[in-house]
């Protein structure tokens, strides 16, 4: 067969395929060849999604709306933490609940617009408040005497001064601070922990139960060992009375606060406010925070964000928790969260009502 005979006979073959009428999944399968993808058809939603699922958070509260209306609290780890808690143990929220409230421990920045809350700044530097019988050891019963009132109620600093002496080292010239009170308190900077060689905790002051020992006292009559009562003091911000009621913060806050400027400046979290009748405006800084910001005495730091204390956590009981809690001849705490099985275990040993 020649070559022209074959292309004759190709074009015929082609012209038949082309007049053949196609069937239906031929049709199809010209259109393409590529399957038709399944779409399957969503099930319908039945009732509202669970407290703990993304469908069930109302943003309205936490993202800003359109007219530019800042948010008024963010969402918090601790309360989705006890959805999801919930959730596992087979316990949705109550309905009423689901409702977005205010969180009690969850910082809340000023509003746009707000005028800032300005306080004075007190650098608190190396100092001890003595007890009575300490002040007649070190000074042989000599009062304290006064160099000038201190911002705080009754407070002085004192003529009189001692040295702290550690494992590795010395500190003259150390403060005391009048008038006397029920136990001693010595307050350092870490620099100064350092140099007298001692880990030294940093603790809320008159948190003695929680402070170190390990320094002695000398003063020109006498010397105290001490074993307990030193202490790097927290930061904190004394807030007088009327001050607490004006911008509504209470003794047990917990502030964030700006201070110093410049590329020094920072913010401190955590500074707790300490409130009453007994004090007056000002935050206390130890020598080496002011340090690091640039601050001194008498300047200016702002608040720009507070929350109050943590509240109690509920106990997360499990089915083990509770039988160590019946070989105790105890009950299930009623503010417990449980699981599926520690409640059946719970009920069935007669530990938790039904």
């Amino acid at each position: 067969m020649t070559d022209a005979e074959l292309d004759r006979l190709a074009d015929l073959i082609a012209q038949a395929l082309l007049a053949r009428e196609p069937s239906a999944p031929d049709r199809a399968a010209r259109a393409t060849w590529l399957v038709s993808p399944v779409r399957p058809v969503p099930p319908a939603r039945g009732g509202e999604p669970p407290a703990w699922s993304g469908a069930a958070q109302d943003l309205s509260d936490v993202a800003p709306s359109g007219a530019g209306t800042p948010p008024r609290f963010r969402p918090s780890g601790a309360e989705l933490a006890r959805v999801t808690r919930a959730a596992a143990a087979g316990k949705a929220p109550p309905r009423d609940r689901r409702a977005r409230e205010p969180e009690r421990r969850l910082t809340r920045p000023r509003p746009a617009g707000a005028p800032p809350i300005d306080v004075p700044v007190g650098v608190s530097n190396r100092h001890v408040h003595l007890s009575p019988e300490h002040v007649a050891v070190l000074f042989g019963g000599t009062p304290l005497t006064v160099t000038r009132p201190l911002t705080q109620p009754t407070q002085f600093a004192a003529n009189e001064t001692i040295s702290a002496v550690g494992p590795q080292g010395r500190i003259d010239g150390v403060r005391v601070v009048g008038p006397a009170r029920s136990e001693t308190q010595l307050e350092i900077a870490a620099s100064d922990a350092a140099v007298l060689g001692i880990d030294v905790p940093v603790v809320a002051s008159g948190a003695l139960d929680q402070s170190t020992g390990g320094v002695t006292l000398i003063g020109p009559a006498g010397r105290v060992d001490l074993r307990r009562g030193v202490m790097i003091a927290a930061r904190h911000l004394h807030l007088s009375a009327g001050d607490a009621r004006r911008w509504g913060l209470a003794d047990g806050d917990l502030l964030d606060v700006r201070c110093g400027d410049g590329a020094r400046a920072a913010t401190f979290h955590d500074v707790l406010v300490r409130s009453g009748d007994a004090h007056a405006t000002e935050l206390h800084l130890d020598g080496d925070e002011a340090r690091a910001v640039g601050v001194r005495s008498g300047g200016v730091a702002s608040i720009i964000g507070w929350r109050s204390p943590a509240t109690t956590k509920r106990p997360l009981v499990t089915e083990r928790d509770v039988l160590e809690i019946a070989r105790n001849g105890g009950r299930v705490p009623a503010t417990a969260i449980l699981t599926p099985s520690a409640r059946d275990r719970a009920v069935s040993l007669g530990l938790l009502d039904q």
